[in-house]
């Protein structure tokens, strides 16, 4: 008996059952399946064969006497089109306050000392954020121009850039198939590395689009520092700095997909290893400091709850299936469970205290070189 081992957990997550679901397929209750999958009972011998025929296992590899097949992966679908479609209020707001712009016209004179018009390429560029930002303190007679594969995105791009006078354009085109007509003084990423599953590839299709000379620039997050960037003033900080078992999903992403959320902190050394020069690092110093005494503090945080989708709840069954795809991901049950969980308290602690102040720091570099 001590060389058994059920994978009944494993291979329910495999099919991406809930324990309630698979309950009642064979007809017990959900809690006889926990009792099954967390040791503390062991199912009836009559039970084996219908629950291997079910999983199309042997009994054998049920009790974990001999491997199962390839363990099952649900891979991270971030860099699709149909995720990106349904982010569109996640991107109008979460972009709102992530930079300042006194900070944007210091990089554009101060650091990247661009003084004469620029034609500037932004690649993955959703809403064309970075032209809205950037575009006040190039020299005048610069252009803009946005790619972007996701259709919904570029439409929305263009309504909000016909108001204004400057001089841009937007692509709906995959940037990996893209071959432009031209160079580009300025190649534009943000928010696009740590999404995709060949990160490098796409800091190399960049280099492509940018003349001799030009700056190719790469905006990120590292995913290590924004977990440890929020503060809710009357909630411990520890708690919410905490982030068991998020270390094994993205090291699980980073080995079964290449998708890397340490990306931030590495571009820079990704740049120099394509042969781009003069590279250097800066961080945003945006930091969102949110109280009650700010005029517009209900919108704010409105928006910040919003954009961290942390103003609903999750079903049992949407929390089930987080759960599931999180362990896939090499977390346990339990850091699965306590991740959806801190979710949850902070979504409640909101609604219990409507004037409670947050600070918010995502830990934002920019990595830069010439081609």
């Amino acid at each position: 008996m001590s060389e058994i081992s059920l994978r009944i957990a494993d291979l329910r997550r495999a099919k991406r059952l809930t324990q309630g679901q698979l309950a009642d397929v064979v007809g017990v209750s959900f809690q006889t399946i926990s009792k099954w999958e967390n040791g503390s009972a062991m199912p009836d011998i009559t039970y084996l064969p219908m629950l291997a025929e079910f999983f199309e296992v042997s009994v054998d590899q049920l009790l974990g006497l001999v491997p199962l097949p390839k363990e099952q992966y649900y891979p991270a679908v971030t860099e699709s089109e149909q995720f990106w479609e349904q982010k569109l209020e996640y991107l109008v707001r979460s972009r709102k306050n992530s930079f300042n712009d006194d900070y944007a016209e210091f990089l554009v004179q101060k650091v990247w000392k661009l003084d004469r018009p620029v034609n500037v390429l932004d690649c993955g560029c959703g809403l064309g954020f970075l032209g809205a930002l950037f575009l006040p303190y190039l020299p005048k007679g610069s252009t803009y121009t946005g790619i972007d594969k996701t259709e919904k995105l570029i439409g929305e791009a263009k309504r909000i850039f016909a108001r204004t006078d400057y001089d841009v354009k937007f692509l709906t085109k995959d940037v990996a198939e893209y071959h432009a007509a031209g160079k580009y003084d300025v190649v534009f990423c943000k928010a696009v590395l740590r999404h995709l599953d060949d990160p490098k590839a796409f800091l190399k299709k960049l280099t492509e689009f940018a003349k001799k000379d030009a700056l190719v620039i790469c905006i990120d997050s590292n995913r290590e520092f924004e977990c440890d960037g929020l503060y809710v003033d009357g909630m411990d900080y520890f708690m919410l700095c905490r982030h068991d078992g998020m270390d094994k999903h993205w090291r699980t992403e980073l080995e079964q997909q290449g998708r890397d959320y340490a990306i931030a902190i590495r571009t820079a050394h990704l740049m120099r290893e394509i042969g781009l020069r003069e590279v250097d690092v800066r961080m945003n110093d945006k930091v969102c400091f949110v109280t009650p005494q700010n005029p517009d503090y209900e919108q704010m945080k409105r928006d910040f709850l919003q954009s961290n989708d942390w103003n609903t709840g999750q079903s049992p069954e949407e929390r089930e299936r987080s759960i599931i795809f999180l362990e896939s991901h090499g977390m346990t049950r339990q850091e699965a469970e306590g991740f959806c969980d801190r979710h949850l308290m902070i979504s409640d602690f909101f609604k219990q205290h409507p004037d409670a102040g947050y600070s918010f720091f995502k830990g934002t570099m920019i990595s830069y070189g010439r081609k």
